[in-house]
């Protein structure tokens, strides 16, 4: 049992050490997770940007209007290779995303890591 356990440590550490997701490559599920959050993230960012730059009723305003919602009505992998420079995949897929002012479909490229909480992406890939 003690051999067990400490090829379990060892084995986990192994895998923490290497966990840019340099040998697996990202599922679609988890891309789409990851870019979901991403989104989510930079809508807070301009919210906070509006409420440092026109108040908490320009935040207001733009809640009503609900600029600042959207639901992702797609999401496809296309294809993933591994990031040469940075670790993690880059990877292509096409998003469809719902917004107020309708559906907006897209190609994007961006790279795909192992973050803190799981799967990242950055748009700057």
């Amino acid at each position: 049992m003690h051999r067990f356990f400490v090829a379990l440590v060892a084995a986990t550490a192994w895998s923490d050490a290497g966990s840019d997701l340099g040998f697996i490559e990202p599922g679609e599920h988890a891309m789409r997770e990851a870019f979901a959050l991403n989104l989510q993230q930079r809508v807070r960012q301009v919210l906070a940007y509006v409420e440092q730059t026109g108040g908490e009723d320009a935040v207001r305003r733009v809640r009503e209007a609900r600029t600042d919602a959207f639901r992702l009505l797609d999401f496809r992998k296309v294809e993933c290779r591994r990031s040469e420079d940075r670790p993690g995949h880059i990877c292509d897929f096409a998003v469809e995303v719902d917004t107020v002012a309708g559906p907006i479909g897209k190609s994007i490229k961006g790279r795909f890591f192992n973050g803190p909480y799981g799967l990242a992406y950055d748009a700057d890939a």
